[in-house]
């Protein structure tokens, strides 16, 4: 079975928000936090030496656990 074509791009062009989002193994998601929320992220974020994005992730992770936990 023949393969389609690939486009190849040239040096200068920047690939498409499409191409990049299907070629990703994760998604970008923007959250506003109030203030004092963001506070504690940020402190939890700094005493376990880790970036306020990646505690973030964990703690959505942990939390959808442990909420399926308690539906089943």
């Amino acid at each position: 079975m023949d393969e389609p074509p690939v486009r190849k791009q040239s040096p200068q062009e920047a690939p498409s928000a499409a191409m990049v989002a299907s070629s990703a193994d994760s998604e970008r998601l923007n959250v506003t936090l109030p203030v004092g929320l963001m506070k504690r992220l940020k402190q939890h974020a700094l005493a376990e030496s880790r970036s306020c994005s990646s505690l973030a992730s964990f703690l959505i992770e942990d939390g959808l656990r442990r909420h399926r936990q308690l539906e089943g």
